[in-house]
């Protein structure tokens, strides 16, 4: 999902699903599956397309040499493109291409990435899951004792240099995890694992940040007081839950206003206690103040301020 809110498809030539699926069956069958490296070479060898939605109908767009099985992607406000490897097996693991697709620069933004999104000033911020946030032993950065993705969340210029790593407040506990981003306009806000804060981070601002009771959110959208939370552990991976922000974001509780399921495909009964319930979604992201929800052919968006204007109509006494 692109920052304007365009949705941006990535395809290829070479069949990385298929391979994913066959991996995956013969870890649940107990079989040991051939080394995952066939995923790299089939990578290797295959040929990116990045596709906009338009009404009715795909845009195509920059074709590059796919290099990476587990691609992330944004684009700049100029045309340009930023694809990264979210696993880095080389240092310089983000490419910046033109709108044809031609390479125009490389650099590096460390492994383990979870997200990555530019903002509306066209700076690159990055979320690390949990391998990110406690790997990438060999990347420093001079003034810099331990790698930019132990702090979870950082922000890098278009051309790759380091910008900030944001202040997380004094009253959560560390970050593990980035389990979900949302940029817009010039910042970003996050709800990391483990205590699952909401956090706004502004550059050149002091990061406000709110406490929430809703674990293990995976996607966040905002728009003004109110934010718009979807999933979480088991079977609340299919929640969306709406949440109010008071105060000016010093350590207040978020409110939680009301929850709904999200239109997700059960899955037959979990075998044991670690077993997802619920189909996961193609795409389940936040932009500014929509949330996307791909699913079975779906699109869905939430926006905050039309879920917020409902729920009071749904609290009015006259309905």
């Amino acid at each position: 999902m692109l920052t304007e809110g365009t949705l941006a498809m990535l395809v290829t030539d070479v069949d990385l699903q298929g391979e994913h699926r066959r991996v995956n069956d013969a870890w649940r069958s107990s079989i040991p599956p051939d080394p995952p490296a066939r995923l790299w070479e089939l990578a290797a060898n295959g040929v990116g397309r990045l596709l906009l939605a338009r009404p009715k109908e795909w845009d195509e767009g920059a074709s590059f040499p796919l290099e990476t099985p587990f691609p992330l992607c944004d684009r700049f406000s100029d045309g340009r493109w930023l694809i990264v490897k979210s696993r880095a097996r080389d240092a310089t693991n983000a490419r910046v291409l033109s709108p044809e697709g031609a390479l125009v620069q490389r650099f590096r933004l460390g492994d383990g990435i979870e997200h990555v999104a530019i903002d509306a000033d066209d700076r690159i911020w990055v979320g690390w899951f949990d391998e990110g946030v406690v790997g990438n032993d060999n990347w420093r950065l001079p003034g810099h004792d331990w790698a930019p993705s132990s702090n979870g969340v950082a922000c890098f210029a278009a051309d790759g240099p380091l910008l900030s790593l944001p202040d997380w407040p004094d009253g959560t506990s560390i970050i593990a995890d980035c389990y979900a981003q949302n940029v817009t306009g010039s910042g970003a806000w996050v709800c990391p694992y483990t205590e699952f804060p909401l956090v706004c981070f502004e550059p050149d601002h002091p990061t406000r940040w709110w406490r929430s009771d809703v674990a293990g959110a995976k996607a966040i959208a905002v728009d003004g007081r109110h934010a718009l939370l979807a999933g979480g552990y088991r079977e609340d991976a299919a929640r969306l839950a709406l949440v109010e922000l008071a105060g000016e974001g010093d350590g207040e509780q978020a409110s939680l206003l009301a929850t709904w399921i999200m239109p997700l495909r059960r899955l037959p009964p979990p075998s044991n206690d670690w077993a997802p319930v619920w189909d996961a979604p193609d795409l389940l992201v936040g932009r500014g103040g929509v949330l996307h929800l791909i699913v079975d052919h779906r699109w869905y968006r939430w926006h905050v301020e039309t879920v917020v204007a409902a729920w009071r109509r749904d609290q009015s006494p006259t309905g």
